[in-house]
């Protein structure tokens, strides 16, 4: 872990500096969450929090937000702590959990130590990358950024979090191809109190439509688009999901 300056002025603890800079650039320079309206003091459940540059982003432009963030990861929980702690950030709660269709115990993930965004249930979704990346670097590089750990962790539904008298404003969720999975754990008595979402998704198996799918069913005006620094190979997308 080290302290890294990114951009003019924001300085992050980060795991890996290459992965937390390109998160940078996609967040804060590419501006994929840029098209939200939020109330000024929004509700915002950040699913797949990593190591809190989403949180980051939210509290920049919302200072009066909650944000109530999931990660699994016991190493990025660490960095998420730090980077709120450095900043000062009050009114952001961070649960170590992973969320599903249905609650687990001890689900085994794949931890990259040099990707931990990437980290991931499902890791067969990360072949595609690694054959992309492949082409262009040798493949031992590829194996060492690759390399992964089994962590395991429990899975709660996102229904037991969701507050009963409350609009939630924003819902964001990058979970490395359990999208669909978090999803389904929203009992369908509580779609009507969340007003937004906004989903990245891999395009892989159906899954870009699962979930187009189900936030349609849920009452969303659904609008999939290509995920900012990638290209139509890459088969990214960000599925922005308004109330009808």
């Amino acid at each position: 872990m080290e302290l890294v300056e990114l951009g003019d002025s924001l300085k992050v603890y980060a795991q890996s500096v290459l992965e937390t800079q390109y998160i940078y650039d996609e967040i804060f320079e590419q501006g994929c969450y840029d098209a939200l309206e939020l109330p000024d003091n929004p509700l915002v459940f950040d699913i797949g929090g990593n190591i809190g540059m989403f949180a980051l982003f939210i509290k920049d432009r919302y200072p009066g937000a909650e944000v109530i963030s999931f990660e699994p990861m016991p190493d990025s929980v660490e960095v998420f702590h730090k980077n709120m702690d450095l900043h000062g950030l009050a009114n952001v709660t961070l649960h170590q959990t992973a969320l599903g269709s249905e609650p687990e115990s001890d689900v085994t993930f794949s931890y990259f130590p040099m990707l931990p965004a990437n980290s991931t249930r499902y890791p067969e979704i990360k072949e595609l990358p690694k054959a992309q990346m492949a082409e262009k670097v040798d493949q031992v590089l590829v194996d060492q950024i690759y390399y992964a750990k089994d962590v395991t962790a429990d899975v709660r539904r996102l229904s037991s979090f969701l507050p009963d008298d409350r609009e939630v404003d924003l819902l964001k969720v990058d979970v490395e191809g359990a999208e669909a999975d978090v999803l389904l754990g929203v009992d369908a008595s509580q779609w009507a109190r969340i007003r937004r979402a906004i989903v990245e998704v891999a395009d892989l198996d159906g899954q870009l439509e699962r979930v187009c799918d189900i936030l349609r069913t849920a009452g969303f005006e659904v609008t999939p688009e290509r995920a900012p620094l990638t290209e139509e190979e890459n088969r990214y997308y960000m599925v922005h999901a308004v109330r009808a």
